[in-house]
């Protein structure tokens, strides 16, 4: 609820503190000082913005303030939308301040910490709705229709889960459209891949080839000198004029073996030289092997370039060594192995996709089925509260319109597109006069009768609107005392289940009033000012007198004045049972 208003150099107003209270409060005053001034500082303190024609003549700055207790339904909304913009809700109170100055920014507030425009336009329809000549009237926002629909046919639980189904629909939707674009790209990445992995695979390559290949290249490179120096080493080992150095071996080790069997100092050593002459011996014989192997055929070596070639080649084209390109040729083939993969993923995800659409349908056709009969309920639950206010002529329907959508749900034999309340698009349609055709709520020009239509909405649905606070600015335009006592009622019984708050001019409608304003002007050194007084009893029945005969006022316009209040206590008094209030009691 609206617990305190402050408005300081707004218009006429130069600083007045306005604390409303709960049920009906009703805003009376002479014309011109103001009444409507105090529900417009309201709409420009929730809009964010205050025009320089609205800050008071002379001042540079107008300051706005109000002060909320949130019910537990609002503040459950309030506090998760600020916290999807990283603010806190520590309390239930909610304090909303907009400094503005002549051509200059404002400055917009709340709880202390500044907040933009756009996040509080998401906030407002939680905390004020206001009928009259202004753009936070929640009933002609079309998008607001569905809500109060499906508050009246108790299909909030239905829709909740259809909501939770529909997000999941769009996340598998999410995925399978990635999925599909890795698989349009796999694909197209398929016929390289296996280029690739085929070109390594026809290579046959071993860890350690090339380094053996290279060798061998190398010898082969040099294989003349190699013919040389061996047999230069042959000649000197096992050639040459005198048999080289294994037949002075020989020589050296026949003259030892003798000198031994004379003297066995000598023997070891003679043993020593045998051994080293078979030592000689095979390796003259390794030599000689090495020697017969240095006839190569030179298309051997071509071989070896060749393959050398090949080797360099998928180097650089897949990795700086043969192991490098093995790793290349096994990531390939896992991601060949993961493009079937991807086909079989998008077949699970689309079989998904097909389960939960049909059920979402099933769902969307029972939610439909469900708010459709209760449409026709609340109907004729406004079209009674229309007759109450005087207004039988005027025929309220609930409009339903579906959208094909080759991509939407299967409801019905049909494919329709959807949201996350389903395929439903339900709006507010009214004709207010005989012989006119249904228009949009939102197309009707007349603000009184769009005030009192709303007003028949609202008592209709009054149990099911947890909206804390409604403002209703001049319902009462072109009604009668007869219609303006049915008004008074509706909305003092609609007031039981929220704060109400209506500027009027009627004695009939103020009769019902539980807390009466009243707006004046006194003019002081040439400025106009504007104040705002909570009449106790007696300035409560005096006021009711002066609006029922004017400034005479007499006992007779003071006893007509107590007639209605005795009739608004008795229907008090004797109403049915009032729907649960949504606003906090006293001392809460």
């Amino acid at each position: 609820m609206l617990v305190e208003l402050r408005v300081k150099n707004f218009g006429i107003i130069e600083d007045i503190t306005w604390s409303p209270g709960e049920g009906l409060n009703v805003i009376t005053g002479e014309t011109g000082a103001g009444k409507s001034l105090v529900i417009d500082a309201v709409e420009s303190l929730l809009s964010g913005r205050i025009g320089d024609e609205q800050i008071r003549h002379q001042t540079n700055e107008a300051t706005l303030e109000g002060i909320f207790y949130l019910n537990p339904a609002s503040r459950l909304k309030i506090a998760a939308l600020l916290a999807e913009n990283g603010q806190e809700l520590e309390d239930d109170t909610l304090i909303i301040r907009l400094e503005s100055k002549l051509a200059g920014r404002s400055v917009l507030r709340l709880n202390g910490s500044a907040i933009s425009r756009s996040v509080l336009s998401r906030l407002c329809p939680y905390l004020i709705d206001i009928h009259g000549q202004s753009e936070h009237l929640s009933l002609l926002n079309k998008s607001f229709h569905l809500d109060m629909l499906d508050g009246y046919a108790h299909t909030t639980i239905q829709r909740t889960e259809f909501a939770r189904l529909a997000n999941e629909l769009t996340s598998l939707q999410r995925q399978l459209s990635e999925q599909e674009k890795i698989n349009r790209e796999a694909v197209r990445q398929q016929e390289f891949l296996r280029f690739q992995a085929d070109e390594i695979e026809a290579a046959n390559l071993a860890e350690g080839e090339e380094e053996s290949l290279l060798s061998k290249r190398q010898v082969m490179a040099s294989t003349e000198k190699l013919k040389t120096l061996v047999h230069r080493s042959l000649e000197h080992l096992c050639s040459g004029q005198n048999g080289g150095a294994l037949a002075d071996l020989n020589q050296a080790m026949q003259s030892i073996r003798k000198i031994a069997e004379i003297d066995p100092a000598l023997k070891n050593t003679a043993d020593e030289v045998e051994d080293t002459y078979f030592i000689l011996e095979e390796s003259i014989r390794l030599v000689q092997s090495y020697n017969r192997g240095l006839d190569f055929n030179p298309s051997e070596l071509e071989d070896i370039e060749n393959r050398l070639a090949l080797i360099h080649s998928l180097e650089r084209k897949y990795g700086r060594d043969i192991p490098q390109i093995l790793a290349f040729l096994a990531k390939t083939k896992t991601e060949l192995d993961n493009i079937g993969h991807f086909a079989q993923n998008i077949d699970r995800l689309g079989g998904a996709i097909t389960d939960l659409k049909s059920r979402l349908g099933d769902m969307a056709s029972s939610l439909s089925a469900l708010r459709k009969e209760a449409a026709q309920k609340l109907e004729k639950a406004v079209q009674t509260e229309l007759s109450d206010l005087n207004m039988g002529q005027v025929i309220f329907k609930v409009n339903f319109q579906t959208q094909a959508d080759e991509n939407g749900l299967p409801v019905d034999g049909q494919i329709l597109g959807f949201s996350s309340s389903g395929t439903d698009l339900v709006e507010f349609f009214v004709s207010t006069n005989p012989g006119e055709p249904l228009r949009p709520l939102n197309k009707i020009a007349s603000t009184g009768e769009i005030s009192r239509i709303t007003l028949a909405l609202k008592s209709a649905a009054s149990r099911l609107d947890d909206i804390p606070v409604m403002i209703f600015d001049e319902i009462d335009i072109g009604v009668g005392g007869r219609s303006g006592d049915m008004l008074g009622r509706k909305l003092w019984k609609l007031s039981q289940g929220h704060q109400l708050i209506s500027v009027s001019h009627l004695p009939q409608i103020a009769a019902y009033a539980d807390h009466h304003f009243y707006v004046s002007k006194t003019e002081f050194n040439g400025r106009i000012n504007s104040h705002i007084e909570h009449l106790n009893t007696e300035g409560h029945l005096a006021e009711l007198s002066v609006m029922l005969s004017g400034n005479q006022t007499g006992e007779k316009s003071l006893e007509n004045a107590r007639e209605l209040l005795k009739k608004a206590s008795i229907f008090k008094e004797t109403s049915p049972e009032q729907p649960e209030l949504n606003i906090p009691l006293s001392g809460r």
